[in-house]
């Protein structure tokens, strides 16, 4: 490719993830429009979530909720039951690197052009915008669309360089070189209690670890479990659009709705559909008192475990294999060749000493500090702007940043409150297909 040619296209989808890839789809079969994709993942379609290499990592939703297709409930269990096992259940958790390839499937049928580089810049020019590649190519897009998906977990405080140096301090949970060689016995402290935390213990355990693990978090909440069959469905949300638009008010409307004798996760369940207008009728002061109080309680009843993965977590408790600690990270340190991690606890600091340690805080939302040349030239550039909060990026309810530029899936964070999921992301993707179509 000459590095001065100008390819011009109608639009180019930044990122080629699960956004990314359901958008390319959309547009294809839904319109006949071939979309110009750029990512340089070796693999399109997968992203972080449905890379992983490792079976037993489970999605966290049962199958009969993960089709991609907007009106289609059983896409996802056709596609199984034609190319997996013919004998699925809609009531099953497959395994993400499955349904990664349910992803890969649905972006060979889309079949857009594939840009295997890093956009480096993006330009407003004339009405259209110009992208520059890390492959030296320049593309000329009338409409462009960031499907970045996530990004690295936020720095903890304090860390000593020398523990990345050698290897003692892991940033990123997805390496994989850190499966393949840690010692079956090293002691590991693990840095969160979410999801991420399960998936890394998940894969340490499949890779043969069989050392002391400690997960280390603020308040020590691991993810509910789901239930082992799906739960009856409660045909009202929990809290009603009546309800005063602050959150104690939403509160005292859900506890209301479980007093009625409405069991706790059918009741979290049915605010799935309006979570996200509930959000928006919150004033800012009152979804930073939502974010401060009641987040956290909300993310370990919303986002939660497979049974089977559940029974795993539980029994190496049991065990001893893995211990709970309450704290918050202050710094971390390397002592003759251990991690030493000092947190505090109340108003005393404790000090762990471990062979490693795994940021698994999830993914970061300040995109002022992600490491993105993209995003640091769209704010420098005021292209796009932080969320009203900070996190995510400001966008309309249709996705739209500015004239020509629209965000999909974890960047929309910034304005509603539910994202990041495969629900939402299949509704966005179907609405923006249309809105860019028709443009």
């Amino acid at each position: 490719m000459l590095q001065d040619t100008v390819h011009e296209v109608p639009i180019a989808i930044i990122g080629c993830g699960a956004s990314g890839t359901l958008l390319a789809w959309n547009l294809a079969r839904r319109h006949g429009i071939r979309a110009t994709v750029i990512d340089a993942a070796r693999q399109p379609a997968l992203g972080l979530a449905y890379a992983t290499p490792c079976m037993s990592h489970l999605l966290n939703v049962r199958s009969s909720g993960m089709s991609a297709i907007d009106g289609e409930p059983d896409h996802f269990i056709d596609w199984l039951r034609r190319n997996i096992d013919p004998h699925s259940s809609p009531d099953d958790f497959a395994p993400r690197a499955i349904f990664g390839r349910y992803l890969s499937s649905l972006h060979n049928e889309a079949a857009p052009l594939h840009h295997h580089a890093e956009v480096l810049s993006c330009r407003a020019d004339n009405g259209d915008y110009r992208l520059a590649l890390s492959d030296g190519a320049t593309l000329r897009a009338r409409q462009v669309v960031l499907a970045t998906g996530n990004f690295d977990p936020p720095p903890l405080p304090a860390v000593d360089p020398a523990a990345g140096r050698d290897g003692i301090y892991h940033h990123n949970a997805w390496d994989h070189a850190f499966y393949e060689t840690v010692d079956p016995q090293a002691a590991i402290v693990l840095i969160g209690t979410g999801l991420t935390t399960v998936d890394v213990i998940t894969r340490l355990r499949d890779a043969g670890h069989r050392g002391p693990l400690t997960a280390l978090s603020r308040r020590g909440w691991f993810p509910t479990r789901h239930a082992d069959t799906p739960l009856p469905k409660h045909d009202r949300p929990a809290v009603g659009s009546d309800a005063l638009p602050t959150a104690r008010a939403y509160l005292a409307a859900f506890r209301k709705t479980l007093k009625h004798g409405v069991a706790l996760l059918p009741a979290i369940d049915s605010l799935r559909a309006t979570s996200n207008d509930l959000w928006l009728r919150l004033p800012p002061t009152e979804q930073k008192r939502f974010r401060r109080h009641l987040q956290r309680r909300w993310d370990i009843l919303r986002h939660r475990m497979a049974p089977s993965v559940a029974d795993q977590i539980d029994a190496m408790r049991a065990a001893g294999r893995l211990r709970i600690v309450n704290g918050h990270v202050n710094r971390i340190a390397v002592h003759d060749g251990q991690a030493c991690i000092v947190y505090r606890a109340g108003d005393r600091e404790t000090t762990l000493l471990a062979d490693h340690v795994v940021n698994c805080t999830g993914p970061d939302q300040n995109y002022r500090r992600v490491a993105s040349p993209l995003f640091r030239d769209l704010m420098d550039c005021h292209l796009i702007a932080p969320g009203p909060l900070g996190n995510g990026l400001s966008c309309d309810a249709e996705g739209r940043l500015c004239d020509g530029m629209f965000a999909v899936g974890p960047a929309r964070l910034g304005t509603l409150f539910e994202s990041i999921a495969i629900p939402e992301i299949r509704a966005q993707t179907a609405a923006l297909a249309d809105r860019l179509a028709r443009a």
